[in-house]
């Protein structure tokens, strides 16, 4: 997990006027001279100080951050929530407008920023906010090359944004070389003000909070985002890794709740399923979930509906292990098997995939890349 950081750098001058005096022969002279000097730095002062005003503003406007008009919002959506959420210009790739808004750069674009740019025009950055998390989100949709307003797109959605934002230049892509068929990417991470990368927090909004953060997305940001791009959800995606998996696990297993149906297919990428009910090296506070093993019975999913009508991908490393020393604890391989066997033990659509010798995070990007080419061929494949 890497973190950008950007420094904006402040200079401050100083002039210091240093007067000598050799006795007291011509001390009217010297005494006019002191005074010139002085008159002098401080004519200085005044003018460097007015050249740091200058300066200190002219970042300032280039920092300055655009907020677009022309968002439609759901019902759904509050007033403070409708109030609180615009279109905006781009800002990953502009670090010095990112930290106006806030100081936690925590999108990795460094290494894809060639890419990140070649479609840059086809990407619509959003603030949204929420009111039951109290919460700004950042949400890039980032259109399909040859994008038409006029034709319906499944939804491709990616959780933790500041990890896999850099995953969507290379299926994008794909798309722009005829190997997939086009989608709308629409990525939500945390928005600069608030800390997305650390476990502490995402275990909060994943875990802690899991029914606010999954309300949120289903009634709130994909009516949001269907209301303002054609947007077909019989194909769309939900992606979810690690703490984001285990997410995506809950979001499945209570697709039911809701009336809205926005996802018909669901990544299930090396769920942290173990941290419902261990709180591992992070002292996870774990004391508010009552019911520490209903991820093993798929929160009862089952025990309400005879089907689930969804398609589901579980993955995971091979070579996952744990960083700490827990024998007895179930593996993330193991628990994504585990879950895979028991989805279709309930005749649901599920895959599994061990990526042999892969670690936590370093098969994503490929599996990503052949899951749109798979699930999402052209015409002429």
């Amino acid at each position: 997990m890497k973190r950008l950081t950007a420094v904006l750098l402040a200079c401050s001058m100083f002039i210091c006027a240093a007067i000598s005096c050799s006795g007291t022969k011509d001390s009217s002279l010297s005494s006019e001279k002191t005074s010139e000097t002085t008159a002098a730095a401080e004519t200085g002062s005044e003018q460097t100080a007015e050249t740091s005003a200058e300066i200190t503003t002219e970042k300032a406007a280039e920092s300055a951050v655009e907020y677009y008009d022309g968002l439609i919002f759901p019902d759904t959506m509050t007033q403070k929530e409708k109030e609180n959420s615009s279109f905006r210009e781009f800002t990953l790739t502009h670090f010095d407008k990112a930290y106006a808004i806030g100081q936690n750069l925590t999108y990795d674009t460094s290494s894809v920023n060639d890419d990140v740019k070649e479609m840059e025009d086809n990407i619509r950055e959003i603030k949204v906010y929420d009111e039951q998390l109290d919460k700004n989100f950042l949400v890039n949709v980032t259109l399909p090359p040859d994008y038409d307003e006029n034709k319906e797109y499944p939804v491709f959605f990616i959780t933790d944004a500041q990890f896999w934002f850099k995953c969507i230049p290379g299926m994008w892509g794909l798309i722009k070389d005829g190997k997939a068929a086009p989608v709308i990417f629409v990525s939500l991470g945390n928005d600069y003000d608030s800390d997305g990368t650390h476990d502490l927090p995402r275990y909060g909004q994943f875990v802690l909070h899991r029914d606010e953060m999954l309300d949120f997305i289903n009634n709130d940001l994909m009516q949001l985002i269907s209301l303002n791009y054609r947007t077909d959800s019989s194909k769309s995606v939900f992606f979810g890794h690690s703490l984001g998996g285990l997410f995506a696990d809950y979001a499945l297993c209570n697709s039911d709740k809701f009336e809205e149906q926005p996802f018909a297919n669901y990544i299930i990428a090396s769920p942290a399923l173990w941290t419902w009910y261990y709180t591992g090296p992070y002292n996870f506070d774990n004391s508010s979930i009552t019911d520490q093993d209903a991820c093993n019975r798929e929160f009862d999913y089952f025990e309400n509906n005879e089907t689930m009508d969804k398609n589901v991908f579980i993955c995971a490393g091979g070579a996952e292990k744990y960083y700490f020393d827990e024998p007895d604890l179930r593996t993330i391989p193991e628990d994504s098997q585990s879950l895979y066997e028991r989805l279709k033990s309930h005749g649901v659509d599920a895959e599994f995939k061990l990526y042999d010798g892969k670690e936590h995070m370093d098969y994503v990007e490929d599996m990503l890349n052949e899951y749109i080419q798979d699930n999402f061929p052209t015409e002429d494949q």
